[in-house]
């Protein structure tokens, strides 16, 4: 008799035990969803546009990021606030550049409720007005089946992105390829060649909605030849700025 008292309060206390441990698992998941969540919506400062300025000048930038509020601060460095900023939604702040010193900057944003971000050098100061390259349009070229960037297609960018980022308007990536490889494979290529040439300008301190990518793959040949000479010239991204 008692074993069978024995063996019947075990059947009930099994299914509390289980829905405990039910329970308790349930509610790590909703803690970590919950610390998930909470990183997802913090404070992120991504770029400046423009990322380049002359000592002693005062001009008009673009800050992008995700979690601005309104009332929120810009500071360059660890003391200069920007002298105007105007909020124009969480993920996008207009402000005025004070004069500054030549040197990289880092750019802050500071929230009313006191959250900071910071984006390191994100803002290059000259000494002086440069001599910058004319940055309407400029073709870039690539080595036969590649979406990498040359290294004098990395230095070519690296001298048109003052120049871009001085002008305003839209940036056209436009990718192609040479004749050789199929149509669907040739539009693939030449998508990653456009977004090859994006990638670096976004690293240049060009923001990204500024900039559309197409790919035409084999269609618009800048040289109708079947030669290497001519595939080479067809290999190639043109860029083209929109003011």
């Amino acid at each position: 008799m008692s074993q069978r008292i024995h063996w019947s309060l075990l059947a009930l206390l099994v299914p509390v035990l289980v829905a405990s441990k039910c329970i308790n698992r349930h509610e790590e998941i909703e803690e970590i969803e919950i610390e998930i969540q909470d990183v997802d919506q913090g404070l992120q400062v991504v770029s400046i546009d423009p990322a380049w300025g002359t000592r002693g000048e005062v001009f008009e930038a673009t800050v992008y990021g995700a979690g601005f509020a309104q009332g929120a601060r810009v500071r360059f460095g660890e003391e200069t606030e920007a002298s105007r900023v105007t909020f124009k939604g969480d993920v996008k702040l207009t402000v005025t550049v004070p004069p500054l010193e030549p040197g990289r900057w880092d750019v802050w944003v500071i929230n009313p409720d006191g959250e900071m971000s910071v984006l390191r050098g994100a803002l290059r100061i000259e000494e002086g007005a440069v001599a910058e390259p004319e940055c309407s349009s400029a073709t870039l070229y690539f080595d036969f089946d590649s979406s990498g960037l040359t290294a004098e297609s990395n230095a070519q960018l690296s001298e048109l992105a003052p120049c871009l980022s001085r002008n305003a308007g839209g940036i056209r990536l436009e990718g192609h390829c040479d004749e050789r490889g199929t149509t669907e494979y040739n539009l693939a290529l030449g998508q990653r060649r456009a977004n090859s040439v994006e990638s670096a300008l976004v690293s240049l301190g060009l923001s990204p909605q500024r900039i559309d990518t197409v790919s035409y793959g084999e269609e618009r040949p800048a040289n109708t030849g079947s030669s290497e000479s001519a595939w080479s010239d067809n290999r190639r991204v043109e860029m083209r700025l929109d003011r």
